[in-house]
């Protein structure tokens, strides 16, 4: 259910169905260590930026933090009243972050295992969690299709009309999303690929096409970011 490598790279951490969590070597492909302790599957894993700690979250409502060097839980932190779906730790690991089905994010103290803040979404369960790389702002995801922003000082949600909001959604506005409307014209021979928004393709060789969405955003560029081979450009160099 969760994967997580270590900060060095030297060790990947897998939580299972069995509740219990595997160390593994990177480089020789044995297993280092079983952490045992929780009651139900572990959902997410999240190694500290020292890569000394281990945090894991569970189907229990529980989170766990194990020292990696030796196997052993150093401390379980209660409070959530359902499932803990995502856990992360701040830039500094002086904070956990933890989302739950039970609507709500929690922020820990690392070194007093104390609930700082909890934050409440109201709207739906909590899939993930993540901070920024400054780690003054969290963001969140949940089952209503909807991204938050939360300012982790003030342990409230972050409102369109903060200048650091602003610019954080300024980052998501990517030039392939500009005006790209479909060209007017009656000779459009149109193939719908999909009737599903779901479009995948990776390391594909292309003839020639134009890539247009529903919403007439060419999608060349990111066909090309993927890895695709327009053979028509090919042609040209």
């Amino acid at each position: 259910m969760s994967v997580c490598f270590s900060p060095d790279g030297n060790t990947l951490a897998y939580g299972c169905w069995d509740n219990s969590i595997r160390l593994w070597d990177v480089q020789t492909g044995q297993q280092k260590a079983q952490l045992d302790g929780h009651q139900q599957i572990v959902m997410s894993l999240f190694f500290s930026p020292d890569g000394n700690i281990l945090a894991s979250g569970s189907y229990d409502k529980s989170i766990s933090l194990w020292d990696v060097k030796t196997g052993q839980q150093k401390a379980q932190l209660n409070g959530h009243d359902d499932a803990v779906i995502s856990v992360c730790f701040s830039p500094n690991g002086n904070t956990l972050a933890s989302g739950s089905n039970d609507k709500s994010i929690r922020l820990w103290d690392v070194k007093t295992g104390q609930q700082k803040t909890k934050l409440d979404d109201r709207s739906n369960c909590i899939n993930s969690v993540c901070f920024s790389p400054d780690g003054t702002t969290l963001a969140s995801s949940s089952q209503n299709q909807s991204i938050r922003l939360w300012n982790v000082q003030k342990g409230k949600e972050m409102q369109p009309a903060d200048k650091k909001y602003k610019e954080i959604l300024a980052q998501f506005k990517a030039p392939l999303f500009q005006n790209n409307s479909v060209p007017e014209s009656k000779n459009i021979t149109i193939l719908r690929i999909s009737q599903t928004p779901l479009f995948q393709a990776q390391d594909a060789l292309i003839l020639k096409g134009e890539f247009l969405n529903s919403e007439g955003y060419d999608l060349t560029q990111l066909l090309k970011s993927k890895g695709c081979c327009f053979l028509e450009d090919y042609k040209k160099k």
